[in-house]
């Protein structure tokens, strides 16, 4: 028997691309007193201003419902 080489196959790394999360963490401003709070941009749970107490995220099902002004988006 004869001892039949296999070519060498030279292999490219490819890139995996990875998908990255559409949620973020946004910096909100209450309309109504100015206070800054951090909320989640799929929030499940209402979320109230910790001053005055109103309503700044309210839940969707999916992406939440923004309320008070986006001043940024955290990441």
């Amino acid at each position: 028997m004869s001892c039949v080489s296999a070519p060498i196959m030279e292999f490219k790394r490819r890139k995996i691309l990875i998908p990255q999360p559409r949620s973020r963490f946004l910096l909100v401003t209450c309309p109504n007193c100015g206070n800054s709070q951090v909320v989640f941009s799929h929030a499940t749970f209402p979320v109230r201003c910790l001053s005055c107490g109103v309503q700044l995220v309210k839940p969707t099902g999916g992406k939440a419902e923004i309320l008070g002004k986006i001043e940024r988006v955290l990441g």
